[in-house]
């Protein structure tokens, strides 16, 4: 079975440092402050829980950090009931050196839609992976 959403990208920015902005786990609110109201960060590395609202949404979404490897292979999922329609939410981020030089990111997910249909969440996770992507480059 193939992903729910599969974004992939090449950025001009090395592999390492791709690898170290998904890994300060806590930092999201850097990178999507106009999405994100709050996030309290519990544990670190692996195992670690962040705690988000999102603006304008009720209640929180709980993301637990599943797995981070040698630069190159980083998970996470939604590990509590939460207001986005989808449930069984687990993503996972692949990193490469790129052929010309950068980074290319393969970011996807499995997950079930819940009250939206399944093509409109694919284009809402497709947004979402996106504006991450664009946010690490503007932060590198």
């Amino acid at each position: 079975m193939g992903y729910s959403v599969m974004v992939e990208r090449t950025v001009a920015l090395s592999r390492e440092k791709v690898f170290a902005t998904l890994m300060d786990f806590g930092g999201i609110m850097k990178l999507l402050p106009d999405m994100l109201e709050t996030c309290r960060l519990e544990g670190s590395g692996v195992g670690a829980l962040r705690h988000i609202t999102l603006k304008g949404t009720p209640g929180s979404v709980v993301e637990r950090l599943d797995g981070a490897y040698d630069g190159h292979y980083f998970s996470y999922s939604i590990v509590a009931e939460c207001p986005l329609p989808f449930e069984h939410y687990h993503a996972v981020v692949m990193l490469e050196d790129a052929a010309g030089g950068g980074c290319f990111i393969r970011y996807g997910s499995n997950w079930v839609a819940k009250g939206l249909p399944h093509a409109e969440v694919v284009g809402m996770v497709t947004g979402l992976y996106n504006g991450i992507i664009d946010a690490i480059v503007k932060a590198g």
